[in-house]
């Protein structure tokens, strides 16, 4: 398609939920151009393959059973998933000592508990109970929808962490929720809206385990596979600079050329998309919104090794605790090879900390933390790679976008409005599984539909046949 073709739409973002829409549009007979700022498709999917064939996900990897439109399109494309590895004890590093129990908690306390003063752990069962109880209030699409509402999105989680525990372990128990697993996004508890962690607790439950599976030859080969369908309809390293509406058609400008267009989508976070100029403006709500929504500050080391040699001493692979640096690490083998994985995340207020460091100094400290949780084992992997997602010039951060405190209430409305002919996908903007794969595929599909049905309208209006 050259510049001068009009089309029924132009997709812009190739992360997941862009790739899906124009996956959809073009099964339904449309003419569809994808547009995608940076040099690679695939958004916040991303692997890479290590030297003895293993796959790893620099990018997002998890997925879970109740994620029912992600699981759908990996069975599309004939991917196979595994139970993400979790035999052995678990490791809880606070407050200088190190405890191995055979339960885990992300939310959702299974198995024994950690051996722990019992009036601090309970402390935090405790607050738990009564913030799932919270959370579990709330109804509708959008949190912001509910009566009290403009009471819980005045709070940060900092503020109702203080007000609702006493100990110190049950005040890190929910900092830790908040950076290192996320509550729809990881942020540090004063810059997040109390509402927006309930929120994340009741969209996207840990209860329902989102954890749970790990993909044969990672995550990160699905955009290859949906962009396979789309022939040469994807142009990357062209940014879109304007939108203009003009009668029945878009002009949508980028850095290389002007294509004319009667339907857009874009697929982006919403403070990615304000960098778009719009004729006519955007609605001083979506303004809001791009302004006040940020993304988290989260970098993600995967190290490898030549076995899995954590499990020989009975470890589990996942670590947790209030290290200087690493306050979360998973087993992420695929059963299938003989190496083993380790995915640590440095989250938060570390990462700013951690990501000033000279580079041997930033593998310092993830290996000294990794040491502490798991044996001096872990200094010696047999490749290193971190990825620094903030510094992602189309991307700005991960896991997702989030919402300081009063932003649902000022500007929640306009996540899925639509802007004249534009429309909005994008997991930050799912009312289920925000955040997560999940929603960036159900982003997608509505997306899709809808341009589709006023493809459909509007082709019948003028006597057209579909």
């Amino acid at each position: 398609m050259s510049s001068d073709d009009a089309c029924d739409c132009v997709v812009i973002g190739a992360g997941l939920s862009g790739l899906v829409a124009a996956r959809d549009l073009r099964r339904a007979g449309l003419r569809v151009l994808v547009l995608e700022a940076s040099p690679r498709i695939g958004g916040r999917m991303q692997r890479t393959r290590l030297e003895c064939d293993a796959w790893i996900d620099l990018g997002g990897q998890w997925v879970g059973a109740t994620q029912d439109r992600m699981q759908a399109l990996l069975d599309a494309c004939a991917i196979t998933r595994f139970a993400s590895p979790h035999v052995g004890r678990t490791v809880l590093h606070f407050d200088a000592q190190r405890y191995e129990f055979s339960g885990f908690f992300q939310g959702f306390p299974e198995g024994d508990a950690p051996a722990i003063d019992a009036a601090h752990w309970q402390d935090a069962m405790n607050a738990w109970q009564r913030f799932d109880a919270l959370a579990q209030s709330l109804h509708g699409e959008y949190p912001h929808q509910n009566a009290h509402a403009l009471k819980l999105d005045a709070c940060s989680l900092a503020q109702w962490i203080d007000a609702n525990t006493s100990t110190p372990f049950a005040r890190w128990y929910f900092e830790y929720m908040s950076r290192a697993v996320g509550f729809l996004g990881p942020a540090e508890p004063h810059e997040v809206s109390l509402l927006h962690a309930l929120w994340g607790q009741k969209s996207a439950p840990q209860a329902e385990h989102p954890e749970a599976q790990l993909m044969h030859g990672g995550a990160g080969q699905v955009p290859a596979l949906i962009a396979a369908e789309l022939d040469e309809v994807i142009r990357v390293d062209e940014p879109v600079v304007s939108i203009r509406e003009r009668g029945d058609a878009l002009q949508i400008t980028s850095t290389r050329a002007t294509y004319r267009s009667a339907h857009a989508i874009i697929a982006m976070p919403p403070c990615n998309a304000a960098r778009i100029v719009f004729d006519p403006p955007l609605s001083s709500a979506r303004q809001l919104l791009g302004a006040q929504m940020r993304m988290g500050r989260c970098a993600k080391v995967l190290l490898s090794y030549s076995t899995p040699w954590w499990r020989e001493h009975g470890l589990s692979g996942l670590a947790m605790g209030n290290r200087p640096c690493i306050e979360l690490v998973a087993d992420s083998s695929d059963p299938s090879m003989s190496t083993g994985v380790l995915a640590a995340f440095v989250v938060g207020d570390r990462y700013a900390r951690w990501i000033a460091l000279a580079a041997p100094a930033r593998r310092d400290a993830v290996l000294d933390d990794l040491a502490q949780y798991f044996g001096a084992s872990a200094r010696h992997p047999t490749s290193y790679h971190e990825v620094d997602w903030p510094q992602e010039p189309w991307i700005g951060g991960a896991f997702a976008g989030f919402m300081p405190p009063r932003a649902w209430t000022e500007c929640g409305d306009a996540l899925r409005v639509p802007h004249g002919r534009v429309h909005w996908a994008g997991t930050e903007i799912a009312p289920r599984w925000a955040g997560f794969f999940d929603g960036a595929v159900r982003t997608g599909e509505d997306a899709g539909r809808a341009v589709i049905d006023l493809h459909r309208a509007s082709s019948h209006a003028k006597g057209k046949l579909f």
